[in-house]
């Protein structure tokens, strides 16, 4: 799988630098292939995380042991879904979840396919273990792709895929010395590589199609005035932006990718949040197709850093986001 991978990334650029995979102004390290090795393949979807910390996931199967709250545990897996992501940190990048850090890495080459289960979240336990229940390592954490593929695994046709980047720290201001995700930025063109990777590598035996975003992003700018005063225009295009390149890219079927935005707390921690949380509601009423899930309940489940959903709060955080991309009708 490895080597089939390294070879259609090589295809990709072959491509791009042919001109069928750029835009203008946008130069894509590959695009979503033909499934040309089975025309008939069935079309699935395939949901896209990103975004910081709370997108990356602080939760641990050891955070709550026992009780109605507790979620998730260590054999807990969810058959139906695959997710395609960076699965419990390798020694060559855990400690380097975090924006400075993360300029060092090529974060899509470390990605796997799994079946859906923990691992898929922070990468950085090590240096940090003081915000962690006693024992906790990068294959206990998680974040709302676990459940968000809990519901995802009960959906027909149950199988179902993800594909997830998250990197904690991060804004969405361009920022010279860390990743952030401006659009077209370098973080932001790893998301693309690891969608069309996704993608490419099943091609056959699914045709997987963007069918949604979430992007759980924003307490980094709330921390800056001037990052949180711009907010609403960088999230809007960045919207935009995703949106033209999935689509140019060969990755989604249509113009308008539904988009999902986790809106940030009212923390005493991020000073301008009302200027971010503002720009949230903004974008989700001016812009169709885009849904704002509220996370302001979750202040009384937080890690011991007081900034992060645990268990619970990341349960519900996938359940809502679930919700977003299912309204009852």
């Amino acid at each position: 799988m490895a080597f089939r991978q390294r070879i259609l990334r090589g295809l990709g650029r072959v491509a791009c630098l042919c001109g069928l995979a750029c835009t203008s102004g946008t130069v894509f390290a590959q695009q979503c292939l033909a499934a040309n090795d089975n025309p008939l393949a069935p079309v699935r979807k395939l949901f896209v995380i990103a975004g910081q910390s709370n997108a990356v996931g602080l939760a641990s199967v050891k955070d709550i042991t026992q009780g109605p709250n507790n979620y998730v545990q260590e054999d807990t897996v969810f058959p139906n879904v695959k997710i395609y992501g960076i699965f419990n940190a390798e020694p060559d990048i855990a400690g380097k979840d975090d924006a400075i850090q993360s300029r060092t890495v090529s974060w899509s080459r470390f990605a796997t396919w799994q079946t859906a289960r923990p691992g898929f979240g922070y990468k950085n336990v090590a240096n940090v273990p003081q915000f962690f229940p006693p024992g906790s390592g990068a294959q206990d954490m998680f974040g709302p792709e676990l459940y968000l593929a809990r519901y995802l695994n009960d959906r027909s046709p149950k199988d179902h895929y993800i594909v997830k980047l998250a990197i904690s720290n991060t804004s969405l201001s361009p920022v010279a010395d860390a990743d952030n995700w401006s659009a077209g930025s370098r973080l932001y063109q790893e998301l693309m590589k690891m969608i069309a990777d996704a993608h490419n590598s099943r091609r056959a035996d699914v045709n997987l199609r963007v069918a949604g975003i979430f992007f759980m992003q924003g307490e980094t700018d709330a921390m800056h005035e001037i990052s949180a005063r711009n907010y609403e225009k960088n999230i809007k295009g960045f919207i935009r932006r995703f949106r033209q390149d999935v689509h140019v890219m060969n990755c989604a079927g249509t113009k308008d990718v539904p988009v999902v935005l986790g809106r940030i707390q009212k923390n005493s921690a991020w000073a301008h949040a009302k200027a971010v949380r503002r720009g949230q509601q903004n974008a989700a009423r001016e812009l169709p197709g885009v849904s704002l899930v509220n996370t302001d309940d979750f202040s009384r489940w937080l890690d011991a850093s007081g900034l992060h959903f645990n268990e619970y709060g990341q349960a519900h955080l996938g359940k809502r986001v679930y919700q977003a991309f299912f309204p009852p009708r």
